[in-house]
């Protein structure tokens, strides 16, 4: 998890109606852009890209990792978006 989704984890955990807000945005139109608004309207700064971004660079440098190097990336990533979720609930 980035810095600012770990600051976020952190005040969730400890502001019910900040952490039940989030939670909620499962069930928006468009969740990322939910969650963001969410983020900063607290003083977050985070945007949709970011967060899908978070998991496809860890894919990424494990793929870099791989000894040999791997042509074919993994087939998924962890969602930072849900994992968060997870993380509060």
């Amino acid at each position: 998890m980035n810095d600012i989704l770990l600051s976020m984890r952190k005040l969730a955990l400890t502001d019910s109606a900040f952490r039940q807000a989030l939670l909620d945005t499962r069930n928006a139109d468009d969740p990322l852009d939910r969650f963001c608004r969410i983020a900063g309207e607290y003083g977050f700064s985070l945007t949709p890209g970011e967060i899908l971004s978070d998991g496809e660079e860890l894919s990424s440098n494990q793929t870099k990792s791989t000894n040999g190097g791997n042509p074919m990336p993994y087939d998924c990533f962890d969602d930072p978006y849900e994992m968060f979720l997870i993380s509060i609930s």
